[in-house]
């Protein structure tokens, strides 16, 4: 099978179709997994490095009980692939990642399928992830953990996410500081269509505590090329009249504003240290992970 035909699989429309949210992480992953382009982490390694403390969600397999019978502590094994990398998931949820074209796949459901599969890939390589959700009314925090049991929350959470009312990013971001342990990886996925100084100041705050942050800036496929083929008039909401509008110039000028609103943040971004990965509802969830990999490897 071809490379195009392969990702044609792991399409955000047809893994749809799978519908329960733990049967497309899995695919996605085994998507990621089957790829030429591999992590420069590559799980447990069996070269044994080091022992550090044991701390509450820590994966007990890896536990020196021998050492723990001769010192009365619980120590964990370190291994040489394993950084003990903690991964925290942030999902906005605001009003705008409901939006979507026609019958399409949502942004805050694409947000949710791409994060479910980060969090299953790397649990497989045996990192601690949390997941911090807000929908404007109530905060959902599932602390780092490394177990199936866990993951299965994870997936439950993710399921039951509604768009909320109110600023989501900040608070979560401000949330996180609360929650965190250690330093770690932050991966958030938001449409950024919030007050962009409340976002910037956050997003500086979480590169600012030294933790690894990756940016997934999510917009919908037709928010970018605006697909309205054939259009030549629109009704106004208020008065009803209906106005002759030039398409061409219309998608022209839009397709300026997105640009220029992407290389806004990515620039924030690059001058923050912060990785940003710019994402479309139509792209291949398995794209969006080898294209984070790629970049992890690069820098």
């Amino acid at each position: 099978m071809n490379e195009q035909n392969d990702n044609h699989r792991f399409d955000p429309e047809i893994l749809r179709q799978l519908g329960r949210i733990d049967l497309i992480a899995r695919a996605i992953v085994q998507g990621v997994q089957w790829g030429k382009h591999r992590s420069r982490r590559r799980g447990f390694s069996t070269e044994f490095s080091e022992f550090r403390p044991y701390t509450t969600g820590d994966d007990a397999r890896v536990m020196d009980w021998r050492l723990y019978a001769r010192t009365d502590r619980l120590y964990i094994k370190c291994f040489e692939a394993e950084t003990c990398l903690e991964v925290y998931l942030l999902l906005d949820a605001t009003p705008s990642m409901a939006w979507r074209w026609r019958d399409t796949v949502t942004k805050l459901e694409y947000g949710v399928n791409l994060q479910a599969a980060l969090a299953c890939l790397h649990m497989t390589q045996h990192d601690p992830v949390a997941l911090l959700l807000y929908d404007g009314k109530d905060l959902q925090c599932l602390p780092p953990r490394c177990r199936r049991a866990h993951l299965d929350d994870m997936f439950a959470c993710l399921a039951t996410i509604q768009p909320g009312h109110a600023a989501a990013l900040p608070f979560l971001i401000r949330a996180l500081g609360k929650e965190r342990r250690r330093r770690g990886r932050v991966i958030v996925c938001s449409d950024l269509l919030e007050n962009e100084q409340e976002l910037t100041a956050a997003l500086a705050s979480l590169v600012g505590a030294g933790d690894e942050c990756v940016l997934l800036h999510l917009l919908d496929r037709a928010e970018i090329d605006l697909p309205f083929d054939g259009a030549t008039h629109v009704q106004d909401s208020e008065t009803g009249a209906v106005v002759p509008m030039d398409l061409h110039s219309i998608r022209t000028r839009h397709g300026e504003r997105i640009r220029t609103f992407r290389e806004q943040w990515r620039q924030r971004c690059v001058d923050g240290g912060i990785q940003y990965v710019p994402v479309s509802t139509e792209m291949s969830y398995v794209d969006v992970i080898r294209t984070l990999l790629d970049e992890r490897r690069r820098s």
